[in-house]
């Protein structure tokens, strides 16, 4: 990432550290799961690349302390054929905004590559990553909008995972949140020799329980 980037970033965390967004409870949670239909690209050709169920895991964890970021873990299995790994993202994160209207959040993201194979060539790598999330409410209604960007730039390596989709909120004991939408990942694995673009996406659909 370059110097310009780090310093909004660095801005950005500054500003949500002095002037924290006011949080609906003291301490809350939000754990899901996604099913993700996929298509891919390897090194722009779909010859080599299958299609593809992923399952997609996260937990994210929120309090009211001070300075003190939120944590978000996800995982998430990917396997298109000639390119397959599991990816953990841990993210820490601070509520920019929080509020019936609209959420935002702004963080870092550390990816872990595990048991990667591109083509006969295998990897473990760690990528640094800014981390957005916006969601975006309907007034008078159990639905929103939201996306989530993780996009990093480092030692030669771009990598772009993002989705966007609607939320459909059930209140029960806890919120039951019904989610759709459609996620992508663009990388270009520098590490990999003889060329390591890699582009899966695809619709996806899931739940969340809010607590």
């Amino acid at each position: 990432m370059n110097k310009l980037t780090l310093t909004a970033l660095a801005g950005a965390m500054a500003l949500a550290a002095a002037v924290p967004a006011q949080a609906d409870v003291l301490l809350g949670a939000k754990v899901g799961a996604d099913a993700w239909f996929t298509d891919a690209k390897i090194n722009d050709s779909s010859a080599a690349a299958d299609s593809h169920t992923s399952g997609s895991y996260y937990l994210a964890l929120e309090h009211f302390i001070p300075l003190v970021p939120n944590v978000r873990l996800r995982y998430t299995n990917v396997d298109n054929g000639a390119v397959s790994f599991g990816q953990t993202d841990y993210t820490l994160y601070y509520e920019i905004l929080d509020n019936d209207a609209i959420a935002f959040d702004l963080g870092l993201t550390m990816a872990k590559f595990n048991a990667g194979q591109f083509g006969a060539e295998r990897f473990s790598e760690w990528q640094p990553a800014l981390y957005g999330n916006v969601e975006v409410g309907i007034p008078m209604t159990p639905v929103s909008f939201f996306g989530d960007v993780n996009y990093g730039n480092y030692d030669s390596t771009r990598t772009l995972d993002a989705l966007a989709g609607v939320k459909w909120t059930v209140p029960l004991v806890v919120d039951l949140n019904l989610r759709a939408g459609y996620r992508v990942m663009d990388y270009d694995f520098d590490f990999v020799r003889n060329g390591g673009d890699f582009k899966t996406d695809g619709w996806f659909a899931g739940v969340e329980i809010d607590l």
